[in-house]
């Protein structure tokens, strides 16, 4: 008896579609979740929360340094595909306004959402203030640069965010 009823209500068309909208909505939970769990999303930095935390707690040690900050500019074409290789310049002035002679300059390069590519690139000093290597970069999309400077005790760094094209 129950199997009749159950037969002639399956015959409804409004059933058949509330039954069609909950069936297409659990399936596609369930391939986004599944794909959440095969490609997870990367971060830019392993402990981002520690580093958070830390922001506002060092944000009077940053304004203390201010006055005896350097001023790092990183250069990069406007345009940057990955077929080409581009040069990729960093002007550095110590806090009084005069070109830093030497120092260890990294660039960091974060893939945003794919960290398999991330790389880093050593620049050389090409002139007084001036550091510079060629930058290819592996595949297209946004990156993060990051270039920092150690020189003596002294560590500055500046952050970019570009787009390479294909």
């Amino acid at each position: 008896m129950l199997s009749d009823n159950l037969k002639e209500d399956l015959k409804n068309p409004w059933l058949r579609v509330i039954l069609a909208i909950i069936g297409t909505t659990v399936v596609v939970n369930v391939a986004f979740i599944t794909y959440a769990f095969i490609y997870p999303p990367n971060l830019v930095v392993k402990d981002y929360y520690e580093r958070g935390k830390e922001y506002f707690h060092d944000q009077k040690l940053r304004q203390d340094a201010l006055p005896t900050a350097w001023r790092l500019q990183l250069l990069l074409p406007n345009t940057l595909n990955i077929s080409t290789p581009e040069i990729c310049r960093l002007y550095v002035m110590n806090h009084q306004g005069k070109p830093v002679q030497s120092g260890d300059v990294v660039v960091s390069a974060y893939h945003i959402s794919d960290s398999s590519h991330d790389f880093k690139l050593k620049l050389k000093p090409v002139d007084i203030g001036t550091f510079a290597a060629p930058i290819q970069f592996p595949i297209p999309g946004k990156w993060d640069l990051i270039a920092n400077i150690d020189a003596g005790e002294k560590h500055f760094d500046t952050v970019t965010h570009i787009f390479v094209e294909k």
